[in-house]
């Protein structure tokens, strides 16, 4: 065997080793991003985008539909999401201009890393009590910032 060819089949040997020991870690990195969208089956799921002018919006909304519905005169409405006592709750958070955070302080949630644009955070929790429980940004994201609450109504 020449050492040309010994070279090549050293090559072809370390790329097949580089591609077999890249795959699991290809697979765990999905993984840890679908996880990010991905809920659990029973949980009742509510998609929040948060504008710094308009509040809180329900779905999805990306950041040229965000300025279709913002009008001067009638800033963002606070936003109610309803559930019932016991049931799990994921909130699948991102934003439409600017990052935000987010805490609900009844649950202990606290997100101050950042809810970026085009990428979902998600938030579960089980709703174990009955009240109305305020939700906001917990970052300072622009002159309507005071406009970022909302709220979750638990009935029993």
């Amino acid at each position: 065997m020449t050492k040309r060819a010994r070279n090549k089949d050293l090559l072809y040997l370390l790329l097949l080793v580089t591609v077999l020991a890249g795959i699991p870690l290809a697979i765990h990195a999905y993984n840890n991003h679908l996880w990010q969208t991905e809920t659990n089956g029973g949980a009742r799921v509510f998609a929040l985008t948060a504008h710094s002018r308009l509040g809180w919006i329900p779905g999805s909304v990306s950041g040229y539909e965000a300025i279709t519905l913002y009008n001067e005169e009638q800033p963002g409405q606070k936003l109610e999401l309803r559930v019932k006592q016991g049931d799990l709750v994921a909130l699948k958070l991102t934003s439409s201009d600017v990052i935000h955070g987010f805490s609900m302080k009844d649950f202990g949630i606290f997100i101050e890393d950042g809810i970026r644009p085009g990428k979902v955070t998600l938030v579960t929790f089980r709703a174990d009590r009955v009240g109305t429980f305020t939700f906001s940004c917990n970052i300072i994201c622009g002159d309507e910032h005071k406009n970022m609450q909302g709220t979750l109504i638990v009935t029993a």
